[in-house]
């Protein structure tokens, strides 16, 4: 450009008068020039100095990151050769520009009294060998209040706003971010699921004008949504599908990332967190390492289940010993709670329960029991052992996996309780498998299993329990990539699929 070679011209001109005054020839005695070396061996490249005169010459010393590369003898021949070359190589990609010196070099202009050698082509040469042509282009700068961070140099500004969206509608869907753009309104939920109330972009998104070395520029909306994924991370990890694979199960062998996040980076293969995975498909199952992160904010609106009150026994000396019988069946109820969340790139950092309203009151049990007949007896029906429950892996979500992982949605060390009345039947470690584990038996024909604790639990075999008495703490032991509770139920000693007695539904 010839505004940037203006501001060349400027910026020597502000040093020249310096130069000129220490390079006077009244200042230096003949002695003094002749003793000067040879050649210029400081220099990166090897310029011979051919003689002396005591009538001054302007230089144009050109430095590459402090080092001086050589000294230009004629600067409007070294700007033909550069335009040739960008009218060659550059002019398809970068219209209407011109190619100059990269942002690593700099030029200082001064008075000399020598003649030096001309190595024009070889500075020229030098440069174009060592990718150090610059162009003035658009920079996007990244910054917090400490400064800047991160910057990138993009040819299209357009091409930057459209990669910027994509990565935004990662997060957020286009409806809405369409509608928060327009300063739109966002009612609050009124049926069960969620929506975006707001988002913002935690760091500050600056564009400018300056100079890039040509070969770092982004030319294309692709190139610049990967680094908004990835930033300067160019490793990436991939997974190959394998029979009987689900979403979850390659999240989970997989740094334990979600479904959610592995459909965000393969945007053109999975569609869904439901599809079906095809046997063969390679997937990139690399985590989030983005330079910006988004911060989104949502209403969710749940269904959830109200339990209640422990069921009420009626002593009856009218029954056997172990005899009971129901005169009120124990019913759940339901309520509507609304929670306010926050996310982070794609990820749940908080949540809180904002409000509810019971929709369904949930119906104490009535139980009649033999004089000596003991609490431990379970009523039949769980509940979660884990509250705010959150499935991340399903019965079978992976093969050999026969129970369900669960976690508290907003703090993944939560207290475990006894999903029913029972006794405890085993407390140990598996290495291999459940790591610290506990497993209760409901004398009705249910038991249940409760794996991956984070220490033993303080009960001992033996010992009953009460639903929702606290049994241990969530962990990560045994064979497990995160923390989270492994929770399995026993049907007359065989294992079955919780969600047939549980509502998973509820939890996904």
């Amino acid at each position: 450009m010839n505004r940037t070679r203006m501001i060349i011209g400027l910026t020597i001109c502000a040093v020249l008068s310096v130069a000129i005054v220490l390079g006077l020839p009244e200042l230096l005695n003949e002695s003094d020039i002749f003793a000067t070396s040879k050649s210029t061996s400081s220099s990166i490249l090897t310029q011979e100095v051919e003689g002396y005169t005591k009538e001054g010459k302007q230089y144009y010393k050109l430095y590459r990151g402090g080092e001086l590369l050589g000294v230009i003898s004629d600067l409007d021949y070294v700007y033909e050769k550069m335009d040739a070359i960008y009218e060659e190589r550059y002019a398809d990609t970068f219209p209407d520009e011109k190619i100059t010196f990269g942002e690593d070099y700099y030029l200082s202009q001064e008075l000399g009294y020598y003649e030096l050698e001309n190595i024009d082509d070889a500075i020229v040469a030098y440069i174009e060998e060592n990718d150090g042509f610059g162009i003035r282009t658009n920079i996007v700068e990244f910054s917090t209040s400490e400064g800047v961070y991160a910057s990138i140099a993009v040819a299209d500004v357009n091409d930057f706003i459209a990669a910027r969206d994509r990565f935004l509608t990662n997060f957020i869907s286009e409806d809405s971010l369409k509608l928060l753009n327009s300063g739109g309104r966002v009612d609050t939920l009124d049926r069960v699921g969620e929506q975006v109330t707001g988002y913002r972009v935690q760091e500050t998104i600056t564009l400018k004008e300056g100079v890039a070395n040509i070969n770092n520029v982004m030319t294309d909306e692709n190139t610049i949504l990967d680094y908004l994924c990835f930033g300067d991370n160019k490793e990436r990890e991939y997974y190959t599908v394998k029979e009987g694979d689900t979403l979850q199960g390659v999240g989970f062998f997989n740094g334990n990332i979600t479904p959610t996040q592995i459909m965000l980076i393969n945007p053109d293969r999975i569609h869904s967190v439901d599809q079906v995975l095809e046997v063969g498909m390679e997937l990139n199952v690399t985590y989030f390492t983005s330079p910006i992160h988004v911060i989104v904010t949502k209403q969710s609106l749940r269904e959830e289940v109200v339990y209640p009150e422990t069921p009420l026994y009626i002593e009856d000396n009218t029954l056997y010993t172990n005899v009971s019988e129901i005169v009120q069946e124990e019913k759940n109820g339901a309520q509507y709670t609304l929670y306010e969340e926050t996310w982070v790139n794609g990820v749940l950092a908080t949540g809180e329960a904002v409000s509810s309203s019971i929709i369904e009151q949930p119906i104490q049990g009535i139980i009649r029991v033999g004089v000596k007949q003991r609490p431990y007896i379970g009523t039949g029906t769980f509940i979660w052992p884990v509250k705010n429950a959150i499935m991340t892996c399903t019965y079978g979500c992976y093969a050999g996996h026969y129970g369900i992982d669960i976690n508290n949605r907003y703090n993944i060390y939560d207290k475990i309780y006894a999903a029913d009345n029972g006794t405890v039947v085993a407390n140990g470690y598996d290495a291999g498998g459940w790591g610290y584990y506990i497993k209760i038996d409901h004398n009705n024909g249910f038991a249940t299993l409760y794996g991956h604790m984070s220490h033993r639990s303080p009960l001992t075999v033996g010992q009953t329990v009460v639903k929702g008495e606290y049994i241990g703490d969530v962990g990560s032991t045994g064979r497990v990539t995160g923390p989270h509770l492994h929770f399995e139920i026993y049907v007359n000693g065989s294992r079955t699929n919780p969600c047939e007695y549980m509502n998973c539904w509820s939890i996904y």
